[in-house]
């Protein structure tokens, strides 16, 4: 319904909207919201909860997740968009994934999300199972157009979905280096010290992209993976929204003031100047 408003107050009439609309692509399918069905827009919604038993283990989420971005390509429209709120947990999750099934999510506006058929055919079996019969035979792409956060926790990021395409073979996945071989990590490392300096290298590559001057965790987190970082995601939550926020006070928060808060979820670097005042 707040998807339906905001597209009201944007000069879209509800005449040309569409909920729970069938989508012959889909056989028998529905899908969640559609403008100008049925070759118009396609928008698919999702907000996955966390279980409240603990039994809907998160590769299902995952399959569910997938499942949309399979459903929207599979159908002919002007445009295909899956727009999806998650929480941290999940989000620390699916950016896990990248390092087990080769599938890197995307979390920052510009990245692509591929889903190619022998990806997604070497899924666990319980996301296979969700995914069902919208598994395609072609290869799905989704591009992360928005990722905005809802409030500190949730986030929400919207998907532009192309046509599929023929897949093409797979790259051989590189070679996991021992323990040992593994890069060493910058001067530092280990220490608030050196995670301050990785923070604030992320943050300067990420809106140097963006243009934008804020950022938020997510997005600092999944640059420093790309890094190679050797810092726990707990850690640099720790240290972005305590021991770096100028806005941050109490017992065990280091002086630090590289950055504040520029709104829900959102941070900015300070200029040298204000740091140092």
């Amino acid at each position: 319904m707040e998807t339906v408003l905001a597209l009201e107050r944007a000069g879209v009439t509800a005449s040309r909207l569409a909920t729970e609309h069938f989508a012959p692509a889909l056989v028998g399918g529905k899908l969640d919201l559609v403008m100008d069905p049925l070759d118009g827009v396609v928008i698919e919604l999702r907000y996955p909860r966390d279980s409240r038993t603990g039994f809907s283990p998160d590769t299902m989420t995952l399959g569910e997740l997938i499942r949309d971005f399979l459903r929207v390509a599979a159908v002919p429209a002007r445009e295909r968009w899956v727009v999806q709120v998650v929480n941290p947990r999940l989000q620390r999750y699916l950016l896990a994934v990248h390092g087990r099934r080769q599938l890197h999510w995307a979390v920052v506006a510009g990245e692509t999300l591929v889903l190619h058929p022998d990806t997604v055919g070497g899924l666990p079996a319980t996301a296979r199972t969700a995914i069902g019969g919208a598994a395609l035979r072609e290869t799905a792409t989704a591009t992360c157009v928005l990722a905005e956060p809802v409030d500190d926790d949730l986030a929400l990021y919207a998907y532009s979905v192309a046509s599929p395409t023929p897949p093409v073979p797979l790259p051989a996945p590189p070679a996991v280096p021992r323990p040992a071989q593994m890069a060493a990590p910058v001067a530092g490392a280990g220490t608030r010290g050196g995670a301050r300096q990785e923070i604030l290298a992320a943050a300067t590559a990420i809106t140097t992209r963006s243009g934008s001057p804020t950022f938020t965790i997510v997005e600092i987190i999944s640059e420093m993976r790309a890094r190679g970082t050797g810092y726990a995601e707990s850690t640099i939550r720790t240290m972005i929204s305590s021991h770096l926020c100028a806005d941050s006070t109490g017992p065990g928060v280091d002086s630090y003031t590289d950055l504040e808060r520029a709104g829900r979820g959102l941070y900015r670097r300070r200029t040298s100047q204000e740091v140092q005042r």
